[in-house]
């Protein structure tokens, strides 16, 4: 997906998101020197993956996992209910909705989409979901308001600031919730038209 989207998604992004701490008490964007200082790491440029053995071209290259971690955990939890014969369930990772099968009585999962900047219980929509994975990406979970600015926890490897192109929330539907959490972050990085044409190619 890094190199699928000319960077838009990197995961060698975490010398900047570490930089960044969305959950502090009273949180601050970082100076703007530190985050120049860092932007030539974030890159996975020269990374290669050969089977089990990966090779980075400097020791100051750090992976930052969290835009795909609760996708493949909702992944490997379901793989383990299936083989324990589990065939009608719901696994919630809180952005990542991942279901097994159907209801008990054979018809879909009633999945809601969470209502941006609203309560966790009002929804923007509800879909029927049978055997798929639902996950959505917004700047609405993680983020504060400084000098009446928004600062949103998805960031530019770019730029080592929040993304600004006018979207709020990418849902993505999907049969891996790994894939779905890296095509959400992805789709929303790239913006409404780019992400819309990503999203068809990866269809």
């Amino acid at each position: 997906i890094t190199r699928e989207s000319d960077g838009a998604f990197d995961i060698a992004i975490a010398p900047l998101t570490s930089l960044w701490d969305f959950t502090a008490e009273d949180p601050k964007a970082p100076d703007d020197a530190d985050i120049q200082k860092v932007l030539p790491l974030c890159s996975s440029d020269g990374v290669t993956i050969d089977g089990q053995d990966i090779t980075l071209p400097s020791d100051d290259i750090q992976f930052d996992v969290g835009a795909i971690a609760k996708g493949y955990i909702a992944d490997r939890l379901k793989d383990f209910l299936v083989k324990k014969g589990v065939n009608s369930a719901i696994i919630n990772l809180g952005g990542n909705v991942l279901c097994i099968g159907s209801k008990p009585n054979g018809t879909p999962f009633k999945i809601g989409i969470q209502k941006p900047f609203a309560d966790r219980n009002e929804t923007e929509a509800v879909m029927d979901i049978t055997g798929k994975s639902v996950v959505s990406s917004g700047i609405y979970e993680r983020c504060f308001k400084q000098g009446g600015k928004l600062y949103h926890h998805i960031l530019n490897p770019q730029t080592g600031y929040p993304y600004e192109n006018g979207l709020i929330s990418v849902t993505i539907i999907s049969d891996q919730s790994v894939d779905g959490d890296a095509l959400s972050t992805t789709c929303f990085a790239l913006g409404l038209e780019d992400g819309l044409k990503f999203a068809e190619k990866k269809g």
